[in-house]
Formats: structure tokens, C-alpha cells, sequence
């Protein structure tokens, strides 16, 4: 087999670093040139030690392309540094997890690399630390199944671990034969990671575990693919999940959607997963975005990412993966809108450009339909705990909102501790997932707890049963109309009696987006709308409430229910990164709008409007203005623009009468010009 990752193309690479790769070449000495100063630490450091692996990787192809011997003894120094630990890993699953496997994955491509360059006892000395440590995780993965990361087909420590490990079993083969058992395996468990990931590309943990992940599932599928295996880049989710990432791009390109445990919101860039998805399958706006990171965001986002090595080690696999025959185009033409199906992901955009708005909304059972499904069957068939869902918040039916660079409807980001109250949702009397009465059960300053919690053992998800699930009930983006339904009535307490439980939101592009909660259940309850910003809402008059920041603000119309409680609060939430920095904890203040129903009662809906609009452009001559509509079997809203009068109508029995508009429908909209004619029009015959 020829070099890992580099494969045949090593005098190609070396012609190229004078020309079309000249750029990633600096990129990758600069890069080497900060390695020399690092002052390394004899014994184990008290931290994560990932980044070790990827300094001898990226020194280790520095000598290859120049054959200049300081990069050569400065790889030795970094390698044999770690040879000499007596473990790897720190505080958490040491030797089994994270940091061994980042280990493997770094040290087995400089083995590769460096083996022929290496002196008798040094290349010695460094086969029997592979070898010593591949056998260390691999047994764990292998004693554990069913119950560890080696059966979570759909997290990233079965992918990273086993990708690691990967890597330095093709780099070991010839020299060890036990390799070829690692190998075996690895290669059964990726046949099933990629059987079961989603087809539509989209990860549930986020776009920060996503990038965090994305350069060991492309390494595994080359291995793979260069050893005669499968090619596991014609699988749906790797062909796919560019797909998913640009589309949770904020509109400053330099930012994150930031769902589920995202760290912050630029932990989610990899210039080299770009460049390796553009030649892979000839994406054009994969290598724009490549270009655009490295050439714009690259040392921001190195310098704000909490996610660790980050982006600045891995120059190495972008000087690999970059193929300078791949034109770089923007998205401006690709469609503003997306739905995921597995995710119940949608998201709606009103341009590609810096200013736009940007929603997405999502929906679907825990770990998305896919992971859902037949990890229930795997587990009922195997008695395997293969759902590992620490990642994965309580935050169906929740959504995102920016416009002109500003955050306006948030995600509380990376958070172990999952509750409905801190996502942009109804909760039922103050509740949200039956998952959250382990809550009740101790809070995660419990060691043990806290350890489970990490495994991915202790969270929101583990007694949540099968059939509690949310889904997407409708999506169509047809006729200039855009909307989604998602219904979450069953993840809530059976004790609730709930029977309905439906967000609709409904984008006529006009520059707003009607929002309608539908709460119907067997008992009393109070509801509780709520939405979070990074800056308090307003109230500028009984129905309409104000969030401003920076260049954008937002409008939000409260229609229905009349009679409404309403409430500007603080949400604070505090959580520990990763057990191997514990004193690493991340804060956030959310400024909180909430809207009740005064009284308890059966069924209640939410009718209200929000309006994105540019904060610097004066006051409220922006602003629409809205009327609301009731009659007997019906509610809605009368929306006035600028151009255009929206009218909304809404039937909990599916029988809309008002004035001259009879349907049987759950909602109609109805847009018209000023004269009068019809613009438009769509409408949702719920089954």
C-alpha cells in the first residue's frame, strides 16, 4: 500500500508545493515552525494530549516535501516525547478513548511516513508504543461491546477511535500481524456506520462534532477504499454532508447554526474537509468555502474555537487534500431553502448573502428517524446500549433565527444538563422531555454521575421510551410558500395527557415568518412559549415586543391567545466543557420572552409574527403592522406590508369560515396586492 492519505502522489506533491500548492506549503511550515518553541512536558501533562499526534504529522510531512532534517529531529522530538508517556490520555478513559485515538491516528501517518527514516532502535521503540497502545483501546472496544463507544455507530468516538486506530494498523501491517485483526474489524464497523448514518448527510450532535469528526471518516473511507475495500464515498451520508454543513453556515460564513453541543459558534470550520469533499466529488462550492476559511477566517477561528486541537493543526491534511483542479464557486446558486429529512432539519434563507436571515427549524425523534429506529432494534436484538446521546438536546420543535449578522432566536449551545425551558419552545407546566426527570435525580457535581454523563450513559435520553418521538408532519416549499409542521406531543409526560403538540411556521416571503403553537391535551395546563435571545425583548406596546442588537432586531407580534401573560427573564446555564479541563466552564445568559395562558386549560394556541429588520435604519418605519382575526370556528392574523396584506386563518376543527373564505383546512394564507388581487396562496389540510 502506498503512503497513508498521500497514496502515490509524493513527487506530485513535491513538484506542486512550487506552484499550485506554494500557499499550503507556507501554510504548512508556518504551521511547523510553532512546534519548535513548545517546551514538552517529560511526564504526561494534566490536559488533553491530541495535539501531539497531529505536530509529529505535520512535521513528519514537512521532511518528507523538503527532505530538510530539521523538520526530521523535530518530528523525532515531538514522536518519541509521546512514546515515552506511559500513557495516553488524561483524567477520563485514559488510554481507551480521545487521546489515544487522536494519538494513533497523527503518530501511525508519521510511522508511515517516517519509518524508512528512522534509525533501527527509534523505529523499534515506536512500533512497540503503537502496538502496545492499538492493542490497549482495541481490546477495551472489543470487551465492552454493546456498551461503549465501539458500538455507538452513530457518535464520534466510534468513528474517531476507530479511525484512529485504522491508521496506524495500515501503517503497523507489515510489521506486526495483529494489525490485520484491528483491521478486520474496523472495517465491519465502518460497513455499518455507513449502513446506518442518515442518507441526507446531516449529524445530530452538530456541525462542531461534525468538523470534529469529518477528517477521520474521510481518512477511513481512503484507507478503505485504497485497500480494495468498499467506497464509502458513494455512501449517501458522506455525498450528502457538505450538504449539511454549508446549510448550517450562519450568513457571515464564519459562523455556526449552532444546534445541539456546539461549543461556540465558530468551532465547526475544516478547510481540509472541504478541499478533500471538493475533489472527491467535484464541489465546487466545497472548495469556495475552503478558500474563503482559509484565506479569511482561518486565525479567528483558530483563536475562538473551543474545540481542541482545532483548525491551525491540521495544515498537513489540507496541503494532502487541496486540489488546485477544482474551481471554486459560491452557493449564490444553490436553493435558500433545505430540508433533512432524518434531522427534521429545514432550513430558509432569504439570500446567500452577509445580511440575510437565516432560520432553521428541527424536529425529529432523538439522534434523528435513523439512529432512532434501529438502534432500538440492535439493542432489543444484541441487549446493546448503542444510543449515546449526550450530544443530542432537548430541542425538537426549537429554532434558530439570525438576520444582518445578529442573533436574534438562539440555542443555549454545549450543555450536558438538557431541558426543554432553556430552547426555543412550549413547555407544560414548566416541563418539557420525560427524559428530564433524571434531573431530579442529582445534578452532574456527582463524580460518578458526571462520569456517566461523559460516557454517554447519564443523560436526558436514557429512559426516554420508543415511542416518544418528534417528527416533521409536513414540509413544502412550493408556489413561493415555504412551512413546516413539527408535532412533539409524544416526548412529553404521558401524565400529561398531551394530544397535540404542533409548531407551524409559515414564510410567505415577505420578510417575516408566522409562527402557530397548537396545544390541545386531555387535562389542564399552563403553556409557556418561549424565546431566547442575546438581548431583552422590549415591549413596545400590549402585542408587540422589540429585540434589538447590533445591525439586526426583531419584531415580535403577539396575536393569540387575547389573554396572555407576558414575561422578559433571564435563563443562565453553566457547564463544564470536558472532564479533562474541569475548571473550563462555559456560561451563557439567555434573555428570555416568555408567553403564558393566564388561566390553565385544555388546549391553547399561539398565534404570533416575527419580523426580522435592520436596526440601523431607523425606528419602526420598517415595521409591518397586524391585525387579528376571530370568528367562531376560526383565529388568524391580518399581516400589512409594504407591498402586500397577508391574511392567516387557523381552525382547530379544520373548518375555516370567515367573511368569504370557506375551507376545510387547519390554515389558509391568503396574499394579496394593495389593489386587492391575489398574489398568492397556500394552505394545510391536516390529515
Amino acid at each position: 500500500m502506498p503512503y497513508l492519505l498521500i497514496n502515490d502522489q509524493l513527487d506530485e506533491l513535491k513538484t506542486q508545493i512550487k506552484t499550485t500548492r506554494k500557499a499550503h506549503l507556507v501554510r504548512l511550515l508556518e504551521q511547523c515552525r510553532l512546534y519548535e518553541d513548545e517546551v514538552l512536558a517529560k511526564a504526561h501533562p494534566a490536559t488533553s494530549i491530541t495535539y501531539m499526534g497531529m505536530a509529529a504529522a505535520n512535521l513528519s510531512l514537512a521532511y518528507l516535501l523538503t527532505e530538510q532534517t530539521h523538520y526530521l529531529e523535530e518530528a523525532k522530538r515531538w514522536i518519541f516525547t509521546a512514546v515515552e508517556y506511559d500513557v495516553w490520555g488524561y483524567g477520563f478513559l485514559v488510554d481507551v478513548d480521545l487521546s489515544a485515538s487522536w494519538m494513533l491516528y497523527g503518530l501511525g501517518l508519521s510511522y508511515d511516513w517516517l519509518k524508512d527514516h528512522l534509525t533501527e532502535d527509534e523505529r523499534k521503540a515506536f512500533l512497540d508504543k503503537l502496538i502496545l497502545q492499538g492493542n490497549k483501546i482495541f481490546d477495551y472496544g472489543q470487551q465492552n461491546l454493546g456498551h461503549c463507544w465501539s458500538t455507538n455507530y452513530w457518535q464520534n468516538h466510534n468513528w474517531i477511535n476507530y479511525s484512529g486506530l485504522l491508521t496506524t494498523a495500515y501503517a503497523i501491517r507489515s510489521d506486526y500481524p495483529g494489525a490485520e485483526t484491528w483491521i478486520s474489524e474496523i472495517k465491519d464497523n465502518f460497513a455499518k456506520v455507513f449502513e446506518y448514518l442518515p442518507e441526507d448527510g446531516s449529524n445530530y450532535e452538530g456541525t462542531g462534532y461534525w468538523r470534529y469528526a469529518i477528517n477521520f471518516f474521510l481518512s477511513a473511507a481512503d484507507y478503505i477504499r485504497q485497500d480494495g475495500g468498499p467506497n464509502y464515498f458513494d455512501a449517501g451520508f458522506l455525498k450528502n454532508s457538505f450538504d449539511y454543513r454549508i446549510y448550517q453556515c450562519a450568513p457571515n460564513w464564519e459562523e455556526n447554526i449552532n444546534f445541539a453541543d456546539v461549543h461556540d459558534r465558530r468551532s465547526s470550520h475544516s478547510i481540509c474537509a472541504y478541499y478533500k469533499i471538493a475533489s472527491e466529488y467535484g464541489n465546487e462550492q466545497a472548495q469556495w468555502l475552503g478558500e474563503k476559511v482559509r484565506t479569511e477566517f482561518l486565525f479567528r477561528e483558530a483563536s475562538h474555537s473551543k474545540i481542541f486541537p482545532g483548525i491551525l493543526p491540521e495544515a498537513f491534511l489540507e496541503l494532502i487534500w487541496y486540489n488546485p483542479e477544482i474551481n471554486a464557486q459560491s452557493p449564490e446558486n444553490l436553493p435558500l431553502t433545505k430540508y433533512f429529512p432524518d434531522l427534521g432539519l429545514v432550513v430558509m434563507r432569504s439570500s446567500w448573502e452577509t445580511d440575510a436571515t437565516h432560520l432553521s427549524f428541527k424536529s425529529s425523534p432523538a439522534g434523528g428517524h435513523k439512529q432512532w429506529e434501529l438502534s432500538w432494534a440492535l439493542d432489543k436484538k444484541n441487549d446493546w446500549k448503542t444510543r449515546s446521546l449526550t450530544h443530542y438536546h432537548v430541542d425538537f420543535n426549537h429554532f434558530i433565527l439570525l438576520h444582518n449578522g445578529a442573533s436574534l432566536a438562539i440555542d443555549e449551545g454545549y450543555n450536558r444538563t438538557s431541558k426543554a425551558e432553556v430552547h426555543n419552545m412550549v413547555t407544560v407546566d414548566g416541563t418539557g422531555c420525560v427524559g428530564e426527570k433524571i434531573w431530579q435525580e442529582g445534578d452532574l457535581s456527582d463524580p460518578e454521575r458526571f462520569d456517566l454523563n461523559c460516557k454517554g450513559i447519564h443523560n436526558v435520553w436514557r429512559d426516554v421510551p420508543e415511542e416518544a418521538i418528534a417528527k416533521v408532519e409536513a414540509f413544502s416549499n412550493d408556489k413561493g410558500y415555504t412551512y413546516v409542521v413539527g408535532e412533539s406531543s409524544r416526548m412529553y409526560y404521558p401524565e400529561m395527557a398531551l394530544t397535540r403538540n404542533a409548531r407551524h411556521i409559515i414564510n410567505s416571503q415577505c420578510g417575516y415568518f408566522i409562527f402557530l403553537d397548537e396545544l390541545e391535551s386531555k387535562l389542564a395546563h399552563t403553556y409557556t412559549w418561549r424565546m431566547h435571545s442575546e438581548r431583552y425583548a422590549k415591549e413596545v406596546s400590549e402585542s408587540q415586543f422589540e429585540i434589538v442588537n447590533g445591525a439586526g432586531a426583531l419584531n415580535v407580534f403577539t396575536v393569540f391567545p387575547k389573554a396572555r401573560v407576558t414575561k422578559v427573564d433571564e435563563t443562565l446555564v453553566e457547564e463544564i466543557m470536558t472532564p479533562q479541563r474541569p475548571d473550563d466552564i462555559r456560561r451563557i445568559s439567555l434573555k428570555t420572552l416568555l408567553i403564558e395562558n393566564p388561566e390553565k386549560s385544555k388546549n391553547a394556541y399561539f398565534l404570533n409574527v416575527l419580523q426580522p429588520k435592520d436596526a440601523l435604519q431607523g425606528g419602526n418605519a420598517q415595521d409591518i403592522s397586524i391585525r387579528s382575526l376571530e370568528c367562531e370556528n376560526s383565529i388568524g392574523v391580518e399581516i400589512t406590508s409594504d407591498k402586500h396584506i397577508e391574511t392567516f386563518l387557523f381552525s382547530d376543527i379544520n373548518n375555516i369560515a370567515y367573511g368569504d373564505v370557506q375551507v376545510k383546512a387547519k390554515w389558509i394564507s391568503i396574499l394579496k396586492d394593495k389593489a386587492g388581487n391575489i398574489v398568492k396562496t397556500t394552505r394545510y389540510e391536516a390529515k
